[in-house]
């Protein structure tokens, strides 16, 4: 019999059990799907090599019996397992050297970019959500809403651009400002992929402000002259912030495959670029880590921003 004490206690560690045994049921199904979709979809890779004229026949062979392709599918997946559990992502075909090394030396340039955008995500969009839904009648409150909808529209790849040429313009009206806007060669793309990922979060911050803005604790508190900024942070955010913080983090782990594009367009080094270098090339080993690593990124950071959700709002920890 559970006793009372224990009771809070298990409320928060079965939701947590819940979400983790959750996130590795994603990350066990993206690397099968990764894998699958390799072999069967993508072909033999080692015949590229052949065609390129990169390798012998004899080399080729050399190289199907140390990847295991020359073994059934079912026995390449076992292998594949065992050498997860061993941290050993395998070999590149082109370089030949380890997944774990070349993907941890693009690693930096990436994580770089997707802290700095997150940032600019997370600041714009609480910013944009909190003026549109607070303020819906005002001119701030309808600009802001046009710019979380135009930040959620446009792709990646044209605000990209937009970004360069905006840069290009101002580099002749003020050469100085050109300088502070390559600093580390980071703001610029940051500064695009951040606004691209700040309009879901804008549209939801603005749609819970809009929809707790006629709730009776909200008519209470104005009724008891509470003012205006307390009840906007005391009353009317808490409720939105939950799942703020759950779209904050879903954003945070689609911020690595927004880089693909961000990296290609402003020709930056990075694991966007090596992805697309790797699935034009057909070096499925790479592709393979750095989808095992998108997978990883994407459940660390549900299962942090579920702990945290759960911190904020008691009622998500009641079970379902």
């Amino acid at each position: 019999m559970v006793s009372p004490a224990d009771r809070p206690r298990n409320r928060l560690l079965i939701p947590l059990l819940r979400r983790l045994l959750s996130g590795i049921g994603t990350l066990w199904a993206a690397l099968t799907l990764a894998f699958v979709a390799l072999r069967i979809g993508g072909g033999d890779p080692t015949q590229s090599l052949l065609a390129q004229g990169l390798a012998s026949p004899q080399q080729i062979a050399a190289l199907r019996s140390e990847l295991g392709l020359d073994l059934p599918l079912p026995a390449q997946y076992v292998r594949y397992l065992a050498g997860l559990v061993r941290g050993d992502l395998g070999r590149s075909l082109y370089t030949g050297r380890s997944v774990v090394v070349t993907i941890g030396e693009q690693l930096l340039p990436t994580f770089e970019l997707a802290l700095v955008a997150f940032l600019v995500s997370v600041v714009l969009g609480l910013t944009l959500g909190v003026v549109a839904g607070w303020f819906p009648k005002r001119w701030s409150g309808r600009s802001a809403d046009a710019l979380s909808a135009l930040a959620t529209g446009v792709p990646v790849a044209v605000l990209g651009l937009l970004a360069i040429i905006i840069a290009a313009a101002l580099a002749r009206a003020a050469p100085p400002l050109l300088g502070w806007l390559r600093s580390g060669g980071v703001l610029l793309p940051a500064l695009t992929l951040g606004i691209a990922a700040s309009g879901a979060l804008a549209r939801a911050i603005q749609a819970g402000l809009l929809e707790a803005s006629g709730a009776p604790y909200l008519v209470a508190a104005r009724a008891r002259g509470v003012g205006e900024g307390a009840r906007l942070l005391w009353h009317a955010l808490r409720p939105v912030l939950p799942l703020a913080v759950a779209l904050a983090a879903l954003q945070a782990a689609f911020l690595l495959s927004g880089t693909v594009v961000t990296e290609t367009v402003f020709s930056r080094p990075g694991l966007g670029r090596l992805l697309v270098t790797s699935i034009l090339e057909g070096d499925f080993p790479v592709v393979q880590g750095l989808v095992v690593l998108a997978a990883a990124v994407y459940s660390i950071t549900q299962a942090t921003a579920d702990m945290a959700a759960m911190a904020l709002d008691p009622r998500l920890r009641e079970p379902s």
